[in-house]
């Protein structure tokens, strides 16, 4: 009498450290509020277009200091990329920095032929960060 031949099976992966637990926090929390000033400026100068001219101010002023807050977010999406070996959020969060900091110029400059298309690109890739860290694969062994 022949046994079956047992299905390889694959190895329980190790479970995630400390820090990238505590990295995974911090970047859940500092990538929230930064995908809500995102989704504010659009927003904002939505209403500046309907009349309201205050709303052209929050717009300036929201988009000054999400060149600030990119950059440390960006450290954030760094460290918890290295140390968990997710090598695209490394490139996304210092990509949103860069084009966020090309964004303010663009609006400043008022080359709104590529000031639009970029912030609506910049909206959507804040917010898959802003997601991505509540998701099993950010939070699971890596395979």
């Amino acid at each position: 009498m022949t046994t079956p031949a047992l299905a390889p099976t694959v190895p329980p992966a190790a479970p995630r450290s400390g820090l990238h637990t505590a990295l995974l926090w911090l970047t859940r929390l500092v990538m929230l509020p930064q995908a809500i000033a995102f989704v504010l400026q659009p927003i904002s100068i939505g209403s500046f277009l309907q009349g309201t001219w205050a709303a052209l101010d929050v717009h300036l002023i929201t988009g000054g200091i999400l060149v600030i807050v990119t950059w440390m977010t960006g450290v954030c999406g760094l460290a918890l990329g290295v140390v968990g070996r997710h090598w695209w959020l490394v490139a996304a969060s210092v990509a949103l920095g860069f084009l966020t900091t090309a964004q303010v110029a663009l609006g400043s400059t008022r080359m709104l032929v590529l000031h639009v298309p970029l912030g609506v690109a910049l909206v959507a890739l804040a917010l898959w960060l802003a997601i991505w860290p509540w998701t099993r694969g950010a939070k699971g062994a890596r395979r």
